[in-house]
């Protein structure tokens, strides 16, 4: 099992802006963090950062030693597009991420 850190910034933020949603978010993240790594390939390479609705873990990618950034985010209205608008950036050739 691998150790996830969820700091308590984050927790605080879930819950101020979420309420029960926020906290059941914040409990799962350790397992889906956990799967998400496996699934991926990657190794946790630092410490855990995060934001007002992510958390974001400093990763290295097994394959090939490369660094990369896990972010896990809640979903909502705000946040559902993300996916899309990063993969159109880096189509149209900005690079902004690699998905």
């Amino acid at each position: 099992m691998i150790d996830i850190h969820v700091p308590d910034e984050l927790i605080a933020s879930q819950t101020r802006y979420n309420g029960a949603a926020g906290r059941a978010f914040v409990a799962a993240l350790p397992a889906l963090a956990e799967r998400c790594l496996e699934r991926w390939g990657l190794r946790p390479d630092g410490p855990s950062m995060y934001g007002m609705c992510a958390l974001v873990l400093p990763v290295v990618r097994e394959a090939d030693g490369r660094p990369a950034a896990l972010k896990l985010q809640s979903v909502d209205e705000e946040t559902a597009g993300e996916p899309v608008a990063l993969r159109a950036w880096t189509v149209a050739g900005a690079g902004a991420v690699e998905l």
